[in-house]
């Protein structure tokens, strides 16, 4: 089994839920709304104030391997879109195991 992590601006988390998410395979997800990001690289900074406006969305998926190889490759369609680039994404792949 593993964890895919993906942290994006919340101006385009609907849409990913809805292009890469929302399909085949996937059984469901956990989802983090307004959360603050730092960007010390660029100009993504999310403290949703005046100075650095906007927050994230986080989201926590698990699945099997293949499951998750498929969204690998949507979310790599995905955030080749320029608007998406703009608005700022990553994603991150661990390995995980349930405790039973």
């Amino acid at each position: 089994m593993r964890m895919l992590w993906i942290i994006c601006s919340e101006s385009i988390g609907e849409e990913l839920m809805e292009k890469v998410l929302d399909v085949d395979g996937v059984e469901g997800y956990t989802v983090w709304r307004d959360v603050l990001g730092k960007d010390n690289k660029g100009n993504k900074t999310h403290w949703g104030d005046a100075v650095f406006p906007g927050l994230n969305w986080v989201f926590m998926i698990f699945g099997s391997n293949e499951m998750i190889d498929g969204l690998k490759e949507r979310y790599r369609v995905f955030r080749e879109e320029p608007y998406v680039k703009k608005a700022g994404i990553k994603a991150f792949i661990h390995d995980a195991e349930e405790v039973l």
